[in-house]
């Protein structure tokens, strides 16, 4: 499971990145809007959630962006991230985890 959302966090970093570099002259709405279209089609969430995916992947991307501005600045697409800057990413972006169906909080 775990496994798991390290590769969504890696995947989330990616696209963000991909959006940043390539698509230039697009408001960050619209940036984000094209990386949650590209991550939900590649993450595949139990039927219950599909129709919250955008919502959750939207949360998850601006957790990322938010921290991607704080570690990297404004212009972060421009610089390479080191391992130290993408880990203090992925550990910002919060995904909880509750196991055997346990909702209690």
């Amino acid at each position: 499971m775990f496994e798991k959302i390290e590769q969504v966090k890696n995947w989330v970093i990616e696209q963000i990145l991909w959006a940043e570099k390539n698509l230039d002259g697009k408001s960050g709405a619209e940036k984000k809007v094209a990386v949650v279209k590209k991550l939900d089609a590649m993450i595949v969430l139990p039927a219950y959630l599909e129709w919250l995916d955008d919502i959750i992947i939207g949360k998850i991307v601006d957790m990322a962006c938010e921290k991607l501005n704080s570690v990297a600045g404004h212009d972060f697409a421009k610089k390479q991230l080191s391992e130290e800057q993408e880990k203090e990413v992925k550990d910002a972006i919060e995904v909880e985890v509750k196991e055997n169906g346990d909702n209690s909080n």
